[in-house]
């Protein structure tokens, strides 16, 4: 596959929330520690940003302190957020997304399905559309010429796999890389909690819930030995299906 990245999961901040939002049908009522977080690829050509970390405005808005941004999780390395060249979207709800626009130089790449479904009429109903946040960046974004689109599998030029696991969201994406550690690859809300791929429990936050017990197939088909989860406290799970 390549050769070798480095995966950094960044913890952004952290909140407690009902089990059964993130583990279907599951543990109703028990209280579970959610992380929000984005992370860094460490790579031959420098470091690619998944997914943007929140904004203290709108992580306000919705009664959540944040405790680390890009900024400071840079900053060992000599850059800044401007210096950011690739950024790769998992998907766009505003945990994931929202601060895109602090990093105005990065190609974006996304799923074409993410991106329609933004414009989908289905989108806007207040169900869904809580899960997205800064509808004007995003929409900015939309009609950038620094969005790259993709449907379905797509390899980036540094390398790095980019595969649909929808269900959560239409178009979410995974990452698939080669890491020390083997196989690895950065799930996002396919599997928000590592025991969502250990007991097979689909996200209770989706759009299709057949969409995402078969992304929950599709990562086990790929045999990672790794698995960075979207909101876990425990940001890897070491799986060893590839030995």
């Amino acid at each position: 596959m390549g050769a070798p990245f480095r995966v950094e999961p960044v913890e952004v901040a952290r909140r407690q929330a009902d089990s059964s939002s993130f583990l279907l049908h599951t543990d109703a009522g028990r209280m579970l520690t959610l992380v929000y977080r984005f992370w860094l690829v460490h790579g031959p050509d420098g470091i690619t940003v998944v997914d943007t970390g929140l904004t203290t405005e709108e992580a306000a808005r919705r009664g959540i302190t944040v405790e680390r941004g890009l900024q400071e999780a840079l900053a060992p390395y000599g850059i800044g957020p401007e210096d950011v060249g690739t950024l790769i979207l998992t998907h766009l709800h505003w945990d994931h997304a929202c601060a895109v626009d602090a990093m105005p130089n990065a190609t974006v790449w996304l799923q074409r399905a993410e991106a329609d479904f933004f414009d989908d009429p289905l989108r806007t109903h207040p169900a869904i559309d809580r899960y997205f946040g800064r509808h004007d960046v995003i929409r900015e974004l939309l009609g950038s010429p620094r969005l790259k689109l993709v449907a379905g599998e797509a390899e980036l030029p540094n390398g790095l796999r980019l595969v649909p696991l929808g269900g959560h969201t239409p178009g979410l994406q995974g990452i698939v890389l080669p890491t020390q550690e083997g196989r690895a690859v950065i799930t996002s809300d396919a599997v928000p909690f590592n025991r969502n791929y250990t007991d097979d429990l689909p996200n209770g936050i989706l759009q299709d819930l057949g969409q995402s017990i078969a992304s929950l197939d599709r990562i086990r088909a790929l045999r990672p030995d790794v698995i960075y989860t979207g909101h876990d406290p425990i940001p890897q799970l070491r799986t060893g299906a590839s030995l």
